[in-house]
């Protein structure tokens, strides 16, 4: 005995985007009897279904580049700045409880024109290597 075809829940899943195959696994429905299913039933939902189909996929490319694209931690601090203070010496730091923060959020920016790091930088650019004096 061949299983009954819901055409509600069919139609439900067709208007929300899926095709054919991706209702039959759902529904454990052999592929060819949703399709023949969608062909007689549902012929004027097609315009819906197509939409529907074609906002799944844009949603899907922006979840996509979204959880693929990279930030570096300045631009990262620059679009959360809520969460961090400005030290005395120019460094940027968390201002949030430890615990509430998860592991990649950047607990500190150095700030590159301190008075500090420009020494540290010009003494070990221009630093003597030679114990000799020069005539």
């Amino acid at each position: 005995m061949k299983p009954k075809i819901d055409k509600e829940v069919v139609k439900t899943l067709y208007i929300s985007g899926l095709n054919a195959p991706e209702i039959a696994k759902e529904l454990n429905l052999k592929s060819d009897s949703v399709k023949k299913c969608i062909e007689r039933n549902l012929e004027k939902y097609k315009i819906q279904h197509k939409r529907a189909r074609f906002k799944n996929k844009e949603v899907e490319k922006a979840i996509n580049y979204e959880a693929t694209k990279c930030m570096s931690d300045s631009t990262f601090i620059k679009r959360n700045p809520s969460i961090y203070r400005t030290a005395e010496n120019g460094d940027i730091v968390v201002n949030a409880p430890e615990e509430f923060l998860p592991w990649d959020v950047p607990r500190i920016l150095k700030n590159d024109n301190s008075k500090e790091l420009y020494e540290k930088r010009v003494t070990k650019k221009y630093r003597d290597v030679s114990d000799e004096p020069l005539n």
